[in-house]
């Protein structure tokens, strides 16, 4: 079991940071959790209540350096819009529903939707991200097609979560066209709004497991201090590339592991 804490911890880390800057850490998580024994859904509800955490970490770090270096204008300069976090929270929510479900119905046909929905956010790595013009001072108005995307980021959020960063981010940086910086620090929030939800529920049906949860809360949280701090000097594009092939091997060994299932 120590073994396991530390390895657990170990990975913990890493992820906590992978997941602050571009999303993907669990992907690295997961399989993990399961090669360790952990049921797949177990495995999925217990990492929602950690990430919910990691992710509220790396907002506040995000959030005390950017007003560190906005001086006065701080306050409205960090300010996250609060409606898309209804929309990614109640989506999220369902997601989960949905997830149990399949659990329900078929083990195997949930390890094997799982690896296929990894390997669609492994796609979301690889696609460009264009960011917002310099001269851009404005924040667009969340458009229709903006709040269906929200909706979509949260029930996959709510789901299995694996990837949604990159996703969330995409979404911002296009719809929005916010920064990359900025669109990742809204994107920890989101986080936050959907983890918690889908979280809470997971939870409610006693799909937890505490000997998980000990040693990768604070592993997250330590990650997600790591992150932000690097998310603010631009540590982003450095990381990406190395994120979508270790995402790429890792979706496709859960697909693998889901296929052998009987």
């Amino acid at each position: 079991m120590e073994f396991d804490w530390a390895l657990i911890a170990l990975v913990g880390v890493v992820a906590g940071t992978l997941n602050t800057l571009v999303g993907g850490g669990t992907l690295l998580v997961l399989p993990l959790l399961v090669s360790l024994g952990i049921d797949p859904l177990v495995a999925n509800g217990t990492n929602r209540i950690c990430v919910a955490f990691q992710a509220m970490v790396a907002g506040l770090t995000m959030n005390r350096g950017l007003k560190q270096s906005r001086g006065s204008q701080s306050a409205q300069s960090a300010a996250i819009d609060w409606r898309p976090l209804v929309l990614v929270g109640g989506a999220a929510i369902l997601g989960a529903m949905v997830a149990m479900e399949i659990e329900h119905l078929d083990k195997s046909l949930f390890r094997q939707v799982m690896g296929w929905v990894l390997l669609v956010a492994v796609v979301a790595f690889l696609l460009p991200r264009p960011e917002a013009s310099a001269t851009d001072s404005k924040t667009p108005t969340p458009t229709v097609k903006f709040q269906m995307g929200c909706l979509l980021c949260g029930f996959y959020g709510g789901f299995i979560g694996a990837g949604v960063g990159a996703l969330i981010v995409l979404l911002l940086t296009t719809s929005m066209r916010l920064p990359v910086v900025e669109a990742v620090r809204w994107k920890v929030w989101w986080v936050v709004a959907m983890s918690a939800a889908s979280g809470l529920l997971y939870l409610s049906f006693d799909v937890f497991d505490l000997d998980v949860a000990i040693p990768l809360i604070p592993s997250y949280g330590l990650g997600a201090y790591l992150g932000g701090k690097f998310a603010l000097k631009g540590g982003e594009r450095l990381l990406r590339p190395i994120v979508a092939l270790l995402s790429a091997l890792l979706a496709l060994i859960f697909i693998i592991q889901g296929a052998s299932v009987d």
